[in-house]
C-alpha cells in the first residue's frame, strides 16, 4: 500500500468521524451506558445568560445552526471519503477542501463566540483545531510523489509479535473498561448517601457521570431520612477541598 494513500484514508477517516460523532453528541446529549453525551444546550444557556440573554429561544438558534453547520461539515468529509475509496482522487481532494473551508470557518465562528463569552480555555482549544485543519489540507494536498513509497506490510515475526501485543492489551483493557463500566453505571441513578463531617455540616461525594437527577435524588432522599433537619446552604467546595474534581463533585450541605 502506499503511504500517501494511507495518509489520506487516515485524514479523512479521522475527519469523518469527528465530525459524525459530534452530531451524535448532539443528538444524544445525556448519560448512557458506555456513552456520555454533552449538555450544549444547558451550555448555550449559560454563554447567553451570561449576556443577560435569559430567553431560551437565543440558546435554541445558535445550537440548531451551530449543528447544521456540522452536519454540512460530516457530509463534505463523507462524500470525499466516499470518493476516496471509489479511487475518485480529484473529486476526493474537491470534496476535501469544501469541508476543510466549512470546517475552519466554523471554528472561526468558534472562536469568536469564545472571545464573547469570555471562555479563554475553549478559544485556545478552537485555535488550536483551526490551525490542525489547516495542517490536515496541506498534508493531504501537497504530499510529494517521491514520498509516495510503497509501505511493506508482510507478514515478518516483528509485525506479528507486535499484532499480537497490541491485540492482547486491546482485550485486556476493553474488558477491564466494561466491567468497570457494568459495576458503577448505577451510580448514575443512584442517590448519594452523605456524611456527617461535623455537627450539622453532611459531605455528599458524588461519583463520576452523575448528573443533575442524582442530585435531585440526594436532596429529596436526605430530606426525608432527615425531617427534623432543616437545610440552610449548599455548598460546592473549592478546589483544594474538592480533591477529586477530576472525576467527582464534593458537596456540603449545612442543616439545623
Amino acid at each position: 500500500m502506499k503511504e500517501k494513500t494511507i495518509i489520506r484514508f487516515s485524514v479523512l477517516l479521522f475527519w469523518t468521524f469527528f465530525w459524525g460523532l459530534s452530531i451524535l453528541d448532539k443528538i444524544i446529549p445525556d448519560v448512557h451506558h458506555l456513552w456520555v453525551g454533552k449538555d450544549f444546550f444547558a451550555l448555550f444557556i449559560k454563554f447567553f445568560g451570561s449576556l443577560g440573554l435569559k430567553d431560551p429561544i437565543f440558546a435554541t438558534v445558535a445550537l440548531a445552526l451551530i449543528s447544521g453547520l456540522e452536519v454540512i461539515n460530516f457530509v463534505f468529509y463523507l462524500i470525499s471519503f466516499i470518493n476516496f475509496a471509489k479511487g475518485n482522487a480529484e473529486q476526493s481532494e474537491k470534496w476535501f477542501f469544501r469541508a476543510i473551508f466549512s470546517s475552519i470557518t466554523l471554528f472561526g465562528l468558534f472562536s469568536i463566540g469564545d472571545q464573547v463569552f469570555g471562555d479563554r480555555f475553549q478559544l485556545l482549544e478552537h485555535g488550536l483545531f483551526w490551525l490542525i485543519l489547516i495542517a490536515s489540507w496541506a498534508l493531504f494536498k501537497f504530499i510529494t510523489p517521491s514520498e509516495n513509497k510503497n509501505l511493506f506490510m508482510g507478514s515478518n515475526k516483528q509485525l506479528r509479535t507486535a499484532l499480537l501485543i497490541g491485540g492482547f492489551i486491546t482485550i485486556i483493557t476493553s474488558v477491564s473498561i466494561i466491567d468497570f463500566s457494568n459495576k458503577t453505571f448505577k451510580n448514575v441513578n443512584s442517590p448519594v448517601i452523605g456524611e456527617e463531617v461535623v455537627p450539622g455540616v453532611y459531605k455528599f461525594d458524588f461519583p463520576f457521570l452523575a448528573d443533575k437527577r442524582v442530585w435531585e435524588k440526594t436532596i429529596n432522599t436526605f430530606k426525608s431520612s432527615h425531617p427534623n433537619l432543616k437545610i440552610n446552604y449548599i455548598y460546592t467546595g473549592p478546589s483544594e477541598l474538592n480533591s477529586k474534581k477530576k472525576t467527582h463533585l464534593l458537596l456540603y450541605v449545612f442543616t439545623d
